[in-house]
């Protein structure tokens, strides 16, 4: 199966623009945290399966780097082919390089041909997964390139997809020996952060769970020993991790702050794609606007954990198919940090006990009664301001 036409087709251009002034009021707001954005929802036209356009308020690549760059944001994921291409990759580097930022993650885009119609990586046709694989391996040649630490993979369309046509054990190999092969391949100089995801689009992925993720990367380990040796192996050790999606876990029913922490105890969480979700579709709605305490305790147990000082990445992703894409970016940002500083109003109040000092011998009334009353003390919450969006397409001139 010849991949070339599909790595040149339906690239998004980008033009080189030199970097204007930073937004000082957002840039001191957003110090102190590394913040990137999945530049996808911020140039793409959103829509539904009833109507693919909702909304034409993207803008261009080069429009994209730009408005992360005025808010003092330090990285940008992007898929390849598609926002990120062989034949703009230069343009692409040379304006996140003057502008002091960098690709955090090249993704592979092994979900949007048809060739991926049945799965990618796992796919029972060895055609498509020799696609997939090269795909990935391209992606993840790019990502060494640029000195990424990692390359986020969603598998897409990997998993079952019906009954008798489905090898979870198989396809579980498939995809283990897929993440060896790329690590190997780079010599372990970037790794895999796995976006897991429970369902969609097959009805049940591969990797559903940040349980099954860290047994993903002990298994992906074990046979890197089988395959190279223990002492080779070293090398590779801790270059498989997670990417944790708040909706893909709302998903399942669960709860992200327990992903959270079982992610970090294994030293395993690479990135956060903070947003949230009523858990039955992926939606993408902005962090902490459902599920309140959730999104609250996962700040605490990152905050408590050192989580971003140990390097750390907030990347929310969202859909904002009714509303202004740059604003709703905005006010992404502005929900991590309102989490953050209440986060670390607990914790001031708590003097960094164990997070069961809340709960030991009480119950949850006596638990959710002292939260209120921390809450109600208030925090120093400064926003980024919303109309920096329209400020920004008055300076360029976007409609």
């Amino acid at each position: 199966m010849n991949i070339e036409n599909y790595l040149r087709g339906g690239n998004l251009p980008v033009k080189h623009i030199p970097p204007g002034k930073r937004y000082d009021e957002a840039a001191t707001l957003t110090e102190g945290y590394f913040f990137s954005a999945g530049i996808w929802y911020l140039v793409g036209k959103l829509g539904d399966r009833f109507s693919s356009e909702q909304t034409d308020m993207n803008v261009s690549m080069e429009e994209a780097i730009e408005f992360l760059y005025r808010l003092g944001v330090k990285g940008v994921s992007m898929h390849y082919p598609g926002e990120f291409s062989d034949e703009h990759a230069d343009t692409i580097i040379a304006m996140l390089n003057e502008r002091g930022m960098r690709t955090v993650s090249i993704g592979a885009n092994t979900f949007s041909h048809p060739m991926f119609k049945f799965g990618g990586p796992s796919s029972s046709d060895p055609e498509a997964r020799a696609a997939a694989m090269e795909i990935l391996k391209r992606a993840h040649g790019h990502a060494i390139r640029v000195g990424n630490a990692f390359q986020n993979n969603w598998a897409g369309r990997d998993g079952f997809d019906g009954h008798f046509i489905y090898e979870p054990v198989v396809q579980w190999e498939r995809t283990r020996d897929g993440y060896v092969e790329l690590l190997l391949q780079g010599g372990g100089k970037c790794g895999v952060a796995i976006e897991f995801k429970p369902y969609d689009a097959p009805e049940q992925s591969v990797v559903k769970t940040a349980e099954e993720a860290i047994l993903m990367g002990r298994d992906v380990q074990d046979e890197m020993v089988r395959r190279v040796g223990a002492a080779e192996a070293e090398k590779y050790k801790g270059k498989l991790g997670i990417c944790i999606e708040d909706a893909h876990v709302y998903l399942s029913v669960r709860k992200v702050a327990e992903a959270v922490a079982k992610s970090i105890d294994a030293g395993m969480l690479f990135l956060r794609h903070e947003n949230d979700c009523e858990g039955r579709i992926d939606n993408d709605r902005i962090f902490g606007t459902i599920h309140f305490f959730d999104a609250l305790e996962a700040s605490y147990i990152q905050l408590t954990k050192d989580w971003d000082a140990r390097g750390g990445i907030h990347e929310p992703d969202i859909f904002p198919q009714k509303d202004d894409p740059l604003k709703a970016y905005i006010q992404s940002l502005n929900s991590i940090l309102f989490y953050y500083a209440l986060a670390g109003r607990i914790r001031d109040e708590i003097h960094n006990e164990p997070i069961n000092a809340f709960y030991k011998g009480k119950g949850a009334a006596e638990v959710h009664d002292r939260l209120l009353r921390i809450i109600a003390q208030g925090i120093d919450y400064r926003p980024i301001d919303l109309s920096l969006a329209d400020r920004f397409r008055k300076e360029m001139g976007i409609r």
